[in-house]
């Protein structure tokens, strides 16, 4: 893990809101699992779970202590509390798709997604997504949801407006 992914880390320990800690948590495409052992820690859920579309990723997450399984995010996604995606929105072929589900699935939902217009070459694996277009699908599928950027990157929080 580089030292941009690190420090935005870092930062996310300082910026987590407190409804946001201590859920089930689901790290949607958690890769190798990296990243999800320090979102473990930042976030404190009360359990984690892992999915990922490739077996050798599963393999190296389980390997790490996540409790990780084979899941492909462009077919559906699983029901939970808090979704966190950790750079996945831009290698997905139908983002919106996507979002949408997460909105209907989970009560909260945390993205951190590197954003084309500013994107610092070699950060991140396959081609970020323009920032105008992350904002507009925010805006659509997360109303009212708490963005900031940081080092080339946009972190979106959604809570679902309760009933």
């Amino acid at each position: 893990m580089g030292p941009q992914i690190q420090a935005q880390l870092k930062m996310l320990e300082d910026r987590v809101p407190a409804e946001f800690k201590n859920r089930e948590m689901h790290d949607l495409g958690c890769g190798d699992g990296k990243i999800t052992v320090r979102l473990k820690e930042i976030f404190a859920p009360a359990k984690v779970r892992g999915f990922d579309v490739y077996p050798s990723l599963i393999r190296k997450a389980r390997d790490r202590g996540i409790e990780a399984e084979l899941f492909d995010l462009e077919a559906g996604l699983p029901k939970g509390v808090l979704a966190v995606m950790w750079g996945v929105l831009h290698h997905l072929k139908d983002c919106e798709s996507c979002l949408q589900r997460m909105r209907d699935n989970y009560d909260l939902v945390f993205i951190r997604e590197p954003v084309r217009q500013k994107a610092i070459k070699g950060l991140e694996m396959g081609e970020p997504l323009h920032k105008e277009q992350i904002e507009s699908w925010v805006g659509k599928y997360f109303p009212g949801a708490q963005t900031f950027y940081h080092n080339s990157c946009i972190f979106v929080f959604y809570s679902k407006p309760k009933k």
